[in-house]
C-alpha cells in the first residue's frame, strides 16, 4: 500500500508520523513524507522519502512575535495581540501549504493518508474518503472531550461544563478555518457539502484520530468514540549516527555518584535564553547539583564559561541519555515527556505554549514532579525551590518509576498502529 504522511508544526509535530512511517516501510509499504523543508535531515535519517513544504511557515515562530509568544513575554492582552498578528500571518501561508499539500497527494495517489491536524488538507481528504485518512494527534485534549481538561487551546480548569464546551468552540473555529483555507479546492470533495456545519460534523461524528499519547500518562475516557484511540506512544530510534564524545563520557563518570539533572527545552524558543540559562546554573550551583543543558533550538544558551558541575550538549538522543540521569526539565512537549518518564526520570515542566501547560498539570496529578512555572516566571529565585524539591522528595522518582513500570505492560503499540492503518 502506498501511504502520504502529512506533517506541519514543530519537530515534536514530525516524531510520531516518522515512528509510524519507519513502521509501515519495514512492513514493506511504500511511504512519502511531507512535511516543512526545515526537517528534511531529519527524514533522511529515517530513510523515508521525503518532500518540502514551504519553509516560511515554520520560519513564523522565529519572528519577534514568534518568541514573544513562547517566551510568554508581556501581559495577557500584550500575548493575545501577539497571537493575532501570528495568526494573521499564518492565514496567509496556510494557503500557499494547502495547495502544496494537495499537489504532493495527486503526484502520488496515496492508498491511504496519515495527517498531524494542523495539514488542512488531510482532513479534506478525509471527508472524501473517511475511511483511507487518519489523523496523529500527539496531543490529548485536542477534538474529543475530556471532563477534567479543556481544550489545548484554552489550557484553564473551566470546571466539568465549561471544559466541556470549550471543545465544542474551538472546534467550530478549526471547522470554520478549513473551509477558509480549502474553498479553492472545493471540487475535490465532490458532491459532498463544504460549509463550516458539514466540516464541523465531519470531524465530530466521522474523523478517524489516534491519538499517540500513552494510557498510563492518560487512560482514554469512557464516553469517546470508537474511532477515536489512544493508542499508546510511539518512539523511532535515533541513536544510528550518534555517538557521545569522550568529554560527555567523562562528565557522566564524574558524576556517577550525584543525581543529575538534565534541562531541555526541545525545539522551544523564547526572548532570553541567556538570562535563563545563567538563571539555571546559579540555581544549580547553589544546590550543589550536576546538570547537563540541552541548547539544541535556542531556548537555552552556551555560555562563555561553565562551572565544572555543568556540562552543554546542543543535541543529543533522549532515549541515550535519560536512563544515565536523575531528572528532567523540559518544555513539556509531549515527546519529551513520554520519553522522560519512559525512562523512570522525575519531572519538572517549563511549559512555553499550548499542550505543554497541560503536560505541567499531568506529571504533577501524577506526582512525578512538582507543578512547574510558566517560562515568563523562570529566575533564579523561583526556580531553585522547585529544583531543591526535585531532588530531595523521594516520592517524585517512585511515581516516575511506577509510570515507566506501566508503560512497559501496554503492548506493541507498533504493532496495534500498522493493524489499524492497513486493515479493511
Amino acid at each position: 500500500m502506498k501511504f502520504l504522511l502529512l506533517s506541519i508544526g514543530t519537530r515534536g509535530d514530525m516524531e510520531p508520523l516518522l515512528a509510524i512511517g519507519d513502521i509501515l516501510q519495514q512492513a514493506g509499504h511504500e511511504v512519502r513524507c511531507v512535511m516543512p523543508a526545515q526537517f528534511e535531515e531529519l527524514v533522511a535519517d529515517t530513510d523515508l522519502e521525503f518532500r518540502p513544504l514551504d519553509r516560511a511557515f515554520l520560519e513564523l515562530l522565529d519572528t519577534a512575535e514568534g518568541q514573544a509568544i513562547m517566551g510568554q513575554k508581556g501581559g495577557w492582552w500584550s500575548r493575545i495581540r501577539q497571537y493575532i498578528r501570528l495568526a494573521r500571518q499564518s492565514i496567509k501561508l496556510q494557503n500557499k501549504l494547502i495547495a502544496e499539500q494537495r499537489d504532493y497527494l495527486l503526484e502520488f495517489e496515496p492508498d491511504r493518508v496519515v495527517y498531524h491536524p494542523k495539514a488542512l488538507y488531510g482532513r479534506m481528504f478525509g471527508m472524501r474518503y473517511p475511511r483511507r485518512a487518519f489523523a496523529i494527534s500527539p496531543i490529548a485534549n485536542w477534538l474529543h472531550p475530556v471532563e477534567a481538561y479543556s481544550h489545548v487551546a484554552i489550557n484553564k480548569n473551566l470546571g466539568r461544563r465549561g471544559n466541556l464546551w470549550t471543545y465544542r468552540a474551538i472546534n467550530w473555529v478549526t471547522a470554520r478555518v478549513t473551509v477558509r483555507m480549502g474553498k479553492a479546492f472545493r471540487e475535490d470533495l465532490g458532491t459532498k457539502p463544504f460549509t463550516g456545519r458539514a466540516v464541523y460534523r465531519h470531524m465530530r461524528d466521522h474523523e478517524q484520530v489516534f491519538y499517540m499519547v500513552s494510557r498510563s500518562l492518560f487512560p482514554r475516557p469512557e464516553n469517546w468514540p470508537d474511532r477515536a484511540k489512544v493508542m499508546g506512544y510511539l518512539e523511532r530510534v535515533k541513536t544510528n549516527n550518534w555517538s557521545p564524545s569522550n568529554d560527555l563520557i567523562e562528565f557522566l563518570e564524574k558524576h556517577r555518584d550525584q543525581k543529575i539533572l538534565f534541562f531541555t527545552f526541545g525545539s522551544m524558543v523564547n526572548s532570553g535564553p541567556e538570562a535563563i540559562t545563567k538563571s539555571i546554573i546559579n540555581s544549580v550551583s547553589e544546590l550543589g547539583a550536576a546538570a547537563i543543558l540541552n541548547t539544541f533550538s535556542g531556548g537555552l544558551a552556551r555560555p562563555d564559561h561553565l562551572p565544572d558541575h555543568i556540562f552543554v550538549v546542543d543535541s543529543i538522543p533522549y532515549e541515550w541519555i535519560f536512563p544515565k540521569i536523575y531528572a528532567v526539565v523540559h518544555h513539556g512537549g509531549a515527546g519529551t515527556t513520554h520519553t522522560a518518564l519512559k525512562h523512570a526520570c522525575a519531572s519538572l515542566v517549563i511549559p512555553h505554549i499550548i499542550d505543554q501547560f497541560f503536560w505541567n498539570k499531568r506529571c504533577a496529578d501524577l506526582g512525578v514532579g512538582p507543578a512547574g512555572i510558566p517560562i515568563k516566571r523562570v529566575n533564579e529565585k523561583t526556580l531553585t525551590p522547585l529544583l531543591e524539591v526535585l531532588l530531595q522528595n523521594p516520592s517524585y522518582k517512585q511515581a516516575a518509576r511506577q509510570v515507566a513500570e506501566d508503560m512497559k505492560i501496554e503492548g506493541d503499540v507498533g504493532r496495534q498502529m500498522l493493524e489499524a492503518l492497513t486493515g479493511p
